[in-house]
């Protein structure tokens, strides 16, 4: 939004390019510094640091595009119709409560996860998949319902929204696909993450999100996400590359990035 407060109003995010550069401490406040980079007729663009103790924790070039309109245009088939829709799909809440049932997490691992449910300001619904034995993982694409609790007013914060829930769950695409159990990870951090918005959305309203990861290596995985409109507007492509590290390289690496 700081970015967004900077830019005329006719202008919208086509682009953000994020690195996440150190840890943020969420009991301290965060100082935005918005730099001008260019003021263009079509085009706008801005780089944002978000700074803690003096220290540049994350920084993002955002850039802006007057509406225009195009000779070409596609996108990829849309998905959501042939996958249970979100209210045929239990609840976060619901899921945990499930896993507590049958063992598979603990009451203090349960509470833990509610008191996480009622702070977090979206709403998600996973599609659980299962793949063929032999499914290559750069070939198995997971997929959720996701949209931002209450309603939105502002409209630079449905584009702030969706960049918010874009990373929820995104870079544990790498392990998922995998057969990773996620109690086996200890360290999972984002690098980066590109967004590039395509269409206008609202993100109060259900989306779909598919996500697949077509490499892992080096203790890095990459992933690709789409994030679709309910009546199957292609809204924005998503990138993020980040540390996946098990027990063991962590202790050689002393968990540092």
């Amino acid at each position: 939004m700081a970015a967004i407060n900077t830019v005329p109003p006719e202008y919208n995010v086509h682009s953000m390019h994020c690195y996440f550069v150190l840890a943020g401490d969420p009991t301290l406040p965060v100082l935005y510094k918005v730099q001008h980079v260019r003021e263009g007729h079509s085009f706008i663009t801005r780089t944002v640091q978000a700074r803690q103790r003096g220290r540049c924790i994350f920084t993002t070039t955002i850039s802006f595009q007057t509406p225009e309109k195009s000779t070409l245009s596609h996108q990829p088939d849309y998905p959501g119709a042939l996958l249970p829709q979100p209210d045929e799909l239990p609840d976060y809440t619901a899921i945990v409560g499930e896993l507590y049932k049958n063992g598979t997490i603990t009451k203090s691992e349960l509470m833990s996860a509610e008191q996480l449910s009622s702070i977090i300001p979206t709403d998600t619904r996973v599609v659980m998949n299962e793949y063929p034995d032999g499914t290559p993982p750069d070939q198995k694409k997971n997929y959720m319902w996701v949209r931002a609790k209450g309603k939105i007013k502002n409209e630079g914060a449905h584009t702030m929204a969706l960049a918010y829930f874009s990373d929820n769950g995104f870079l544990g695409t790498s392990a998922r696909v995998n057969g990773v159990n996620a109690k086996d990870i200890a360290m999972m951090v984002s690098l980066d993450h590109s967004i590039y918005f395509h269409a206008p959305f609202k993100a109060d309203e259900w989306m779909l999100y598919q996500m697949d990861s077509p490499w892992t290596g080096a203790a890095r995985g990459l992933v690709f996400g789409k994030i679709f409109t309910q009546d199957g507007i292609l809204a924005a492509s998503i990138i993020q590359e980040g540390v996946v590290r098990f027990a063991d390289t962590t202790a050689k690496s002393k968990s540092q990035l």
